[in-house]
């Protein structure tokens, strides 16, 4: 596997399908076609873009290997990005098709964020001051990462979830300036080791830390779950309203997705032993969005026609008296069922300015359907000792 084939893959099963983009070929003007980017990844107005460079024909000298870097990695790929971000800036959209087959306008004007990677694949003679080469500035396109691809993998690897992958990028382009005019060099995993801690810079050899780091998926990690979304989508609006409720994800950090698992577990466990449990909800104030997850109670149909009619009228109505309890513009709903043995999962996104509903107002009045909520900041990684 090719390191584009490889970056591919990464970026598809972390992004997910529907945000990543590998064929990036488009048509600027009739006769002439360019490729935008070897890789995209599109999440609503923030975007990753990525160019790849692989060593070929590798030497055992290291200086023949110094000027494959700075040939490749230093000038030609940087000026690729500088090349796409004027594509992205020239042409009002670009229409590409994503890893799920849908085509989709890209919009440069809306993007609000681009984060600019080069990732490499040299051979083991490249000298350690090309390693030690982790970003270039450029006068037009701004910061942009430069990352060999272990690293990259390391990177998706500890951090999985696409809002702290963001995080990180953003906590790395802060500090790599700050440490290379102070003369301080430090390896990617240093930098990963200040980033979980919170660190104000990162420290040399602090990558023995990361022992102590508790990859803790199976408490927080909802791919399995999110990768079937578009077969449960409970759809009252246009196709393809489930990027939204993606969209949703992507914004939130391990932490939200932690508190999301614990109350689906919750709620599976409820169903599978048919007893009634009030539906869960949290709000995450910085995304304006609030989730609600519950089971259907078991005296209610969920099989069939009629099933079907309940489980979609549960489902929107408790999410619309979550979002309106926390007055949040955004809500995502899950509602658990069992249809025999067979497990039900149906989500819904509603999506609008909040106003005051004298219905929903009543309804959570007489029925008071939702535990208590409190406010409190949760941690997103730990360490153990």
């Amino acid at each position: 596997m090719n390191l584009e084939e490889l970056t591919s893959d990464l970026n598809t099963a972390t992004f997910w399908r529907e945000f990543t983009y590998a064929e990036t070929w488009f048509n600027p003007r009739p006769k002439l076609r360019v490729e935008l980017a070897d890789g995209i990844v599109l999440l609503g107005s923030l975007a990753y873009v990525f160019q790849l460079k692989e060593r070929t024909g590798a030497s055992d000298h290291p200086e023949t290997e110094r000027k494959w870097f700075q040939n490749k990695v230093l000038s030609k790929a940087t000026k690729q990005v500088r090349d796409t971000v004027r594509y992205l800036a020239e042409h009002e959209e670009i229409r590409l098709t994503n890893a799920q087959g849908h085509s989709v306008d890209i919009r440069g004007a809306e993007l609000t964020d681009i984060k600019k990677l080069v990732v490499f694949k040299g051979s083991k003679a490249l000298p350690e001051d090309c390693l030690s080469i982790k970003y270039h500035v450029s006068d037009t396109a701004g910061f942009i990462h430069i990352i060999a691809a272990h690293d990259y993998l390391g990177i998706l690897d500890k951090l999985r979830v696409p809002h702290d992958i963001r995080l990180y990028l953003e906590y790395r382009e802060h500090v790599l300036p700050r440490l290379r005019k102070a003369g301080v060099v430090v390896e990617e995993p240093d930098i990963m080791v200040g980033f979980l801690l919170e660190e104000d810079l990162p420290t040399p050899g602090s990558m023995e830390k990361l022992r102590g780091f508790v990859q803790d998926v199976e408490t927080f990690d909802l791919t399995p779950v999110l990768s079937e979304l578009l077969a449960h989508i409970q759809n009252p609006n246009k196709n393809n309203d489930y990027y939204g409720i993606l969209l949703e994800f992507a914004r939130c950090s391990r932490s939200v997705w932690r508190e999301f698992k614990l109350r689906l577990v919750k709620s599976l466990e409820a169903c599978n032993a048919g007893t009634f449990c009030r539906p869960f909800r949290f709000t995450v104030p910085a995304n304006d969005c609030t989730f609600m997850i519950g089971p259907l109670d078991p005296k209610w149909p969920s099989a069939g026609t009629d099933g079907e009619r309940m489980r979609t009228g549960a489902l929107l109505m408790f999410t619309e008296a979550a979002k309106y309890a926390a007055k949040t513009t955004r809500a995502v709903g899950l509602l658990v069922s069992k249809d025999g043995d067979a497990v039900c999962l149906d989500w819904c996104l509603v999506d609008h300015p909040w106003i005051e509903d004298k219905r929903l107002l009543d309804f959570l009045a007489e029925t008071n359907p939702f535990r208590e909520v409190s406010e409190r900041n949760i941690d997103s990684f730990f360490f153990r000792g």
